[in-house]
């Protein structure tokens, strides 16, 4: 299931549109890679499926993410934005523990949805981060 575990030389992914989950340690240690793009089919984002990677500056969430689970995006020491979808339920402890340059997360609902989301501990970094609320009606399809 860590087909790509460790790969230091991706870069960037394309993750297919028959994807609906993405495993346990799938790119855990890809350091190389630098941003990701998750696409709507997705629903699972598996336990430490993109921990230490540390080469990683933004993620995108498609829409159809509802868990992120535990230590998803431990130790990306380089992310500094990332995109949740409203389709978010819960996110697991540890998913964003020591992300120390998130700064900004782009929240596709609202703040009442985002207060909803079952947050699990060790992802202060996550909830101090700046969050921005955006809409889905306001995003131009």
């Amino acid at each position: 299931s860590s087909a790509f575990s460790g790969c230091k030389g991706l870069t960037s992914i394309t993750i297919g549109n028959g994807v609906t989950s993405i495993g346990s340690y799938s790119f855990s240690g890809c350091s190389g890679l630098t941003s990701v793009i998750i696409p709507d089919g997705v629903t699972n984002i598996g336990t430490s499926a993109f921990s230490n990677c540390t080469g990683l500056t933004s993620v995108t969430i498609g829409n159809g993410v509802t868990s992120i689970g535990s230590e998803a995006f431990y130790y990306c020491s380089g992310l500094t934005s990332v995109t949740i979808p409203d389709s978010v339920t819960s996110i697991g402890s540890s998913a964003f523990y020591g992300c120390s340059k998130l700064k900004t997360v782009y929240y596709h609902g609202t703040e009442e949805q985002w207060n909803a989301i079952t947050i699990g501990s060790y992802n202060t970094r996550l909830t101090n981060a700046e969050i921005i609320f955006v809409p889905e009606e306001k995003i131009s399809k």
